[in-house]
């Protein structure tokens, strides 16, 4: 078993500030907090490996030293392990030798048996080894030729390469989702504390003793979990690969777009990282109220769909058809209907389904809004997922659409029109769906080629939900932002409330005015605007989750 202590105690808006001397200056830092944290609040950057905000302290990389006073006057300590007291004394390498010649000596020591894997590495340009040498490294090689690395690893997996180099373990498969390079590892214990202590299962752990240990399973078992491919995330180097990312791109060249999972009212914070158009990965964005710094595989996964069954034109009766033909044809068969049925959607955005909302008033009597979803809902797992897939499904009630999904079923002869927006109610529940079967013109709003737009009668195109930009409500009741990427098939897709202005005539221009009629029925997002929403959201004052 590895080390492991407290979690950290991080710094909030609320903190109480004390006095500390840093570097011989007098200066205001939130009390109680690790030396880590407090000095980033004052703009100092600690080094280290092992230490995470949201995983027990381990101590055991002993990068992040610093000076501190006790009773034999300044010596050494670890800063991600001793907390802020007022008056106490502090000396980084700002101004400390012995600071400095102590995190040189770490690095050298990791440095001295780590395989030269940067060039083939998919940690490189995000790795912290490099980062690290290059803030407090840069030492000298002391290595000799004839004695070589020691690289370390199972015994089963030692080798000697096509230079007759013992290795340690190359690319040892640890279960279905991550790749282990043994010799890459400096046992910082990141990845077995967050299978114990968020993950709730101890799959990894440190054998052997000394220069000898390495990271490994237990014998014969898999690294199987739900969020497993998070330990590739916080393993600091490239130890840990993802199998779904290995070798597929640099992360230098990778934009990101920060946005928000769509397949879980918790709404777990994430960037979308992409290359030349294309969705390379998904990556946690670390929210400490929401998601903390994970996301489970099923998120992470969800890149993968974005280039998959894209509905990217129109079909209509089972032929193909221009974009803005699928687009017009629906706006006369909306518009020529006696009555139509709009299904709202918990899946798209406030600003989508304000956009059904103002297409209704359009429509007068002769329309009619239903909501609701036919997917089971799960218990919470307590790290990044309610269990609740509908993303916006508080968004939805908020806008006051009802869950009223059943009375269409029952009521579905009344209507010869229905518009289902961003909803696959056929792969939801196809016993119950196959009754709407008896409305003669069924239009489908979808990024696929899903069962709902195969059971249509026209199919229209729009953008998934990582290529527009909008809001969404979740479980808690705090509105979070969702960012486009510049990742559509083709650029004549349009988001779901453009589609939905078209047909009614609405006029709106940006997803602002779509925002803007939100307002008008919800109350709590009087005085907000996408900019005041911010990255980390709000929570909606009197909105009860």
């Amino acid at each position: 078993m590895s080390n492991s202590y407290n979690k950290p105690v991080l710094p909030k808006a609320d903190s109480k500030k004390v006095s500390i001397v840093v570097d011989g200056a007098d200066v205001e830092v939130p009390e109680g907090t690790n030396l880590v944290e407090a000095l980033k609040t004052i703009g100092i950057d600690t080094p280290h490996f092992c230490y995470h905000q949201d995983l027990p302290v381990a101590g055991n990389c002993r990068q992040c030293m610093v000076e501190t006073d006790g009773p034999r006057g300044m010596g050494l300590a670890i800063a991600c392990y001793t907390p802020v007291r007022p008056g106490m004394k502090v000396a980084t390498d700002r101004s400390s030798e012995k600071v400095k010649t102590a995190r040189k000596a770490v690095m050298e020591f990791l440095l001295a048996n780590h395989p030269l894997d940067c060039p083939i590495c998919d940690k490189a340009g995000e790795c912290t080894l490099q980062d690290n040498y290059m803030s407090s490294g840069k030492h000298e090689s002391r290595m000799r030729e004839e004695i070589g690395k020691q690289y370390k690893g199972a015994p089963e997996h030692r080798h000697l390469d096509a230079k007759g180099q013992d290795r340690g373990g190359k690319h040892i498969d640890l279960g279905p989702t991550v790749i282990l390079d043994q010799e890459r590892c400096i046992l910082c214990d990141r990845c077995t504390r967050f299978m114990r202590d968020v993950a709730g299962d101890e799959q990894l752990y440190i054998a052997a003793r000394g220069d000898h240990a390495f990271i490994t399973t237990f014998p014969g078992q898999p690294l199987q979990h739900d969020y497993d491919l998070n330990v590739t995330d916080i393993c600091p180097v490239g130890a840990l690969t993802g199998k779904h990312f290995r070798f597929q791109q640099r992360v230098w060249l990778l934009s990101k777009t920060e946005t928000i999972a769509p397949d879980d009212s918790l709404g777990a914070n994430i960037t979308v990282e992409h290359h030349d158009g294309h969705v390379w990965r998904i990556m946690p964005r670390r929210h400490p109220d929401v998601n903390k710094s994970w996301i489970s595989n099923a998120t992470r996964l969800l890149y993968q769909t974005l280039s998959e069954n894209r509905l990217t034109g129109g079909s209509f009766r089972g032929a193909d058809v221009p974009l803005a033909d699928a687009v017009e044809r629906a706006r006369e068969l909306v518009h020529g209907a006696r009555k139509v049925a709009l299904v709202a959607s918990g899946h798209l955005t406030l600003e989508d389904n304000a956009a059904l909302l103002a297409l209704a008033e359009s429509l007068g009597s002769r329309a009619e809004v239903f909501g609701g979803s036919w997917l089971a809902v799960g218990a919470p797992d307590g790290i990044a997922r309610s269990g609740d897939p509908v993303a916006n499904r508080l968004g939805c009630t908020l806008l006051g659409i009802s869950d009223n999904l059943s009375d269409l079923v029952r009521r579905a002869k009344e209507f010869d029109c229905l518009v289902v927006a961003g909803h696959d109610l056929w792969a939801a529940d196809a016993e119950r769906a196959k009754s709407l079967s008896v409305i003669p013109e069924r239009i489908a709003l979808s990024a696929w080629h899903d069962a709902t737009a195969q059971a249509s009668t026209l199919a229209v195109g729009i953008r998934a939900w990582a290529e527009v930009r909008g809001s969404m409500i979740n479980v808690q009741g705090r509105i979070q932002r969702l960012q486009a990427a510049p990742t559509a098939p083709t650029p004549d897709l349009e988001p779901a409330w453009q589609v939905i202005s078209r047909l009614g005539h609405l006029g709106w221009t940006s997803e602002v005015d779509a925002f803007r009629f939100a307002q008008g029925r919800i109350p709590a997002l009087s005085g907000l605007n996408y900019r005041t929403i911010g990255s980390q959201g709000r929570i909606l004052e009197g909105v009860a989750p």
